[in-house]
């Protein structure tokens, strides 16, 4: 019932009450007009009746009451006032004094009219509706809200209809409780019904606005505070400019939430002008200016905040605000002042240690260490500022740990850059190989998956300083190991290998003549030159498939300087042996391929040489055998293979090993002739040898320790891709696990929910018919027509036993059900925990496990235990006791009749159980949901590791070789 509603009544009563017929006319009159809408003509009828009767009571109160309803409350208290002259203890000029002087925003005077009109009410239903209503909103003014909620329910006790007390009864239990504890519904219930008459209470809506705040349905609270905004604007009076004050406050509070800055900066303004000394206003003020980036607007807004007052939790947003600002006397100021209020407090913790880190290190490490054993993200974050310099390693560590509380931190993720950076360091522009090799295995060696390419890098290092490597290559019988004696100017290399026993000879300096037999697992014969070759000669294609290489020792100073090895025939390798090969292949520094006078140039050769070309090697080619052919033969030859292998080699160089070797036996006995059939054309050999290798010997060197860094670093590269592919596969996984819980949210309100609505309502039926058959058996039935039924006090608590009892069993079931249905959704993420789990190293099924078994409860508890508590206390409170006293005494004793009379004031099951059903539940799957999101955050904080350290550190030793 509205205001007008309400005085509208007040003034039909008090026409009932006139003695006087001419002036019953006047006051009928006015009734009509204000019914009406005519608030001007029924005052200024009213006045002119009081100008005939100036002690006239009943119009005097019809005067204030007509004026409350144009709200005057000034001059409505005056004629109040008044009345109260004439009419000491009326307690109709008591409740409009009362509400006058509420209006006015008066309230110590208000409660004191309030209470008198109580006590003279002599049970006026309407008059207490009223001063209970009044007196509710006084308390709750004045900051009383238990006093506030008791007098308000009083209201709605007396009047249903009231939709100002059920706004304000609302307004007051949101303000108590939150929207999370029991009394959420009560207040939903009242706030609602009164939102929903045809002129709502700016009070409802502004409650409901601040209700939709904190279920986060920011849009809902915009409109509905800019509806009770635009509703209070209407309302001149004082206490209708509190509430437009309250108003506005919550508009601001609801544009920061929409992230709207600029808007809730407007609004915290405007209310400032209006009070400008509330310290929560300007606190309010310092979180928008930090929501934007402001800190030092915000510094100063928290700290005239805190000079007007501010309590507990604004010094906690002022030392966060001053930890992100990097403030250090003001971190140091307020966390002694956080400290003071609560010791233990670990963000003032941080506080104090972060202002300490410039001057006493130490001191502020042991004291973040303290923050950062409770996980605290800014006390890592700090830990990782102090050891940056000194330890980037323990950096590195505390960066992480501040990025697996809060994966998006700014600060962390480029702590964690300058960490790797520092750890691995950068060569520089003109950074010489060696120090790229050296760069390049530190880099390798930091991670796991790439610690078996240090060994590599080590090899490729050494390789600068090791001799020339040398690897000659040819088909079988095209002359390689006669070159290699030709070369020597010794018979070094045996050259009566089959293709079946063919190996690996790598001809190297030794002091004394002599090899090594080397098998394919490891182990080493060492024998003289004699036995070597005895050995060579003797060898099985079994024994030769077992050996990996034989190293051919002889004390040539030549050999201090350069490797030779001769492979097998390109089409004689063993398959045991390819692996080896292909790695002498990789280590050589140059390749010399030894063709075939009679058919040189074969396509088997071009692929060969192809292979080695994109290895990056470089061929020289020796056309064996030269002397077999003529001069213009031979020419012809070297045209036809040079046109047929293009670039594939650098020249091709006529040769006779046979001759060579023959030469540098007996240089003196050698037959004249050209140089081919002279000295087999070694002369002309040995200065492209010496042109195209051995003067180029230190660029060869270092370009084939960069062909092998950079095959280290593609396959480090590739690893990394492995590394980051699974990661992201988990990230993706963790994506769908949450999207899997969001789905369940939907499927768990428009399945599970409606069927334990249902449950409930069956149970419901079944418990009441069981009632009642249980009622006919208890009550006495009435002996004469005009007597009643009677029942005793012991009946009265039977029948709240078996009540209690069954709503107890329909609640157990219901929340049987609903864990074993939650337990099943919250299941369905475990695919995606398990692969988290196998990428972190973690146990993310373990951790969902524990948090599902939190938020499960949690929503059991929210729902099930708070409507066992609420049923309780109903049926106690004088359900039960209102049946058997308003409805058994005149109830017709039938099964049916008394069903309806219970179910008449029943609880309203389906809003106790069913709704908040549907919200903790969403809450419950929403917070796991939130949960595996914030895992998969973290695998994406594990690949940011990987790219900030070893990703880039690849990328920069590429660009350097």
């Amino acid at each position: 019932m509205s205001l007008w509603s309400r005085v509208q009544r007040r003034l039909g009563d008090l026409a009932g009450e006139l003695v006087l017929d001419e002036y019953r006319e006047y006051l009928d009159r006015a009734h009509q007009l204000l019914a009406a809408g005519d608030v001007a003509g029924a005052t200024d009828l009213l006045d002119r009746v009081l100008v005939a009767k100036p002690e006239h009571g009943q119009a005097l109160i019809a005067l204030g009451d007509a004026r409350l309803i144009g709200r005057d409350p000034a001059r409505a208290l005056a004629a109040f006032e008044r009345a109260l002259e004439l009419r000491p203890g009326d307690p109709a000029a008591l409740v409009g004094h009362g509400l006058a002087l509420v209006g006015l925003a008066s309230y110590e005077p208000a409660i004191s009219s309030l209470g008198r009109a109580v006590a003279e009410a002599a049970g006026d239903r309407g008059i207490l509706a009223d001063a209970y209503r009044g007196l509710g909103i006084a308390w709750r003014r004045r900051g009383d809200i238990d006093k506030a909620i008791r007098e308000l329910r009083k209201a709605v006790a007396e009047d249903s209809d009231d939709i100002d007390a059920r706004a304000a009864l609302g307004e007051a239990l949101v303000a108590d409780a939150g929207p999370y504890a029991g009394a959420y519904d009560e207040a939903l219930r009242h706030l609602e019904r009164a939102a929903a008459a045809d002129a709502p209470p700016a009070l409802a809506l502004y409650a409901l606005g601040r209700m939709s705040l904190v279920d986060g349905a920011v849009a809902l609270a915009i409109e509905r505070l800019g509806r009770a905004r635009a509703i209070a604007e209407r309302d001149p009076t004082p206490l209708g400019a509190q509430l437009r004050f309250d108003v506005i406050v919550a508009q601001g509070d609801a544009a920061l939430a929409a992230r709207d800055a600029h808007g809730a900066h407007g609004f915290f303004l405007e209310a400032l002008q209006v009070e400008p000394r509330r310290a929560d206003l300007h606190a309010k003020l310092a979180q928008t200016h930090r929501s934007i980036g402001n800190l030092d607007a915000a510094l100063a807004s928290f700290e005239r905040a805190l000079a007007l007052g501010a309590g507990a939790s604004t010094l906690r947003a002022a030392v966060d605000t001053a930890i992100a600002a990097a403030d250090p006397l003001r971190q140091a100021r307020w966390a002694s002042d956080l400290l003071a209020i609560d010791p233990g407090d670990v963000r003032a913790i941080v506080a104090r240690g972060a202002a300490m880190a410039a001057d006493q290190p130490d001191a502020a490490r042991a004291l973040l260490e303290l923050a950062a054993a409770r996980d605290d993200v800014d006390a890592h974050v700090w830990l990782a500022r102090l050891a940056l310099a000194r330890d980037p390693a323990a950096a590195q560590a505390s960066a992480l740990a501040a990025l697996r509380v809060a994966p998006r931190h700014g600060p962390a993720r480029q702590l964690l850059t300058e960490a790797h950076a520092a750890l691995l360091g950068a060569p520089g522009e003109a950074a010489d190989i060696g120090e790229l090799a050296r760069f390049l295995q530190k880099v390798v060696g930091s991670r796991r998956e790439l610690g078996h390419l240090v060994g590599d890098v080590s090899r490729a290092a050494a390789s600068l300083d090791a001799p020339l490597m040398v690897t000659v290559m040819g088909e079988f019988s095209s002359g390689k190991s006669s070159f290699v004696n030709a070369f020597i100017g010794a018979d070094v290399a045996p050259t009566w290998i089959t293709p079946t026993t063919p190996t690996i000879n790598v001809v190297r300096y030794g002091r004394d003549r002599g090899g090594r037999v080397v098998s394919a697992d490891g182990a080493t014969v060492e024998l003289g030159w004699d036995a070597l070759m005895a050995h060579l000669r003797a060898l099985t294609p079994e024994a030769a498939r077992a050996i990996d290489r034989v190293e051919i020792l002889v004390p040539l100073p030549q050999l201090e300087k350069i490797h030779i090895v001769d492979t097998p025939g390109l089409n004689s390798i063993q398959p045991e042996h390819e692996a080896t090969a292909r790695g002498f292949i990789a280590r050589a520094d140059a390749i010399v391929w030894v063709f075939t006078a009679s058919q040189g140039g074969k396509a088997t050769e071009k692929r060969a040489l192809r292979s080695i070309r994109d290895e990056g090697k470089r061929v020289l080619g020796v056309l064996n055998k030269a002397d077999q052919l003529g001069p213009d033969d031979t020419a012809e030859v070297v045209q036809f293979i040079t046109g047929e292998l293009g670039d594939l080699v650098e020249t091709v160089v006529p040769f006779s090993a046979r001759r060579a070797l023959a030469w540098k036996r007996a240089p003196a006995a050698a037959g004249g002739g050209d140089a081919l059939t002279g000295n087999g054309n070694w002369t002309v050999l040995e200065a492209a040898l010496e042109q195209r290798f051995f003067q180029q010997a230190r660029q060869l060197k270092r370009d084939g320790c960069a062909r092998a860094l950079r095959a280290v670093v593609g396959e480090a590269r590739g690893a990394v891709d492995a590394v980051r592919q699974h990661a992201g596969a988990a990230a993706e996984a963790a994506r769908a696990g949450r999207d899997e819980l969001l789905a369940a949210v939907h499927a768990f309100t428009g399945g599970t929910v409606i069927a334990e609505r249902k449950a409930l309502s069956e149970a419901s039926t079944t418990l009441y018919r069981r009632a009642a058959r249980e009622v006919l058996d208890l009550v006495r039935p009435r002996r004469l027509p005009f007597s009643s039924h009677t029942a005793t006090v012991a009946d009265r608590d039977y029948l709240i036993a078996l009540l209690s009892s069954g709503f107890d069993a329909a609640i157990d079931g219901g929340r049987r059900r609903v864990a074993a249905e939650l337990t099943r959704s919250a299941r369905l993420a475990e695919a995606a925990a398990r692969t988290l789990s196998t990428a972190l190293g973690v146990d993310v099924v373990g951790d969902l496990r524990r948090a599902a078994d939190d938020q499960i409860g949690l929503a059991l508890s929210r729902v099930f235990d708070r409507a066992r508590a609420f049923l309780r206390g109903y049926l106690e409170g004088g359900y039960v006791e209102g049946f058997f006293r308003n409805d058994v005494p005149r109830l017709e004793l039938a099964e049916d009749a008394v069903y309806h009379a219970l179910v008449k004031g029943a609880p309203d099951l389906d809003r106790e159980l069913g709704e908040p059903l549907a919200r903790a539940a969403t809450d419950a799957l929403t917070a796991l949901a939130r949960r595996l999101e914030h895992w998969g955050a973290v695998i994406d904080v594990q690949t940011l590791d990987l790219e900030v350290g070893v990703g880039r550190a690849l990328d920069l030793a590429a660009a350097r070789l």
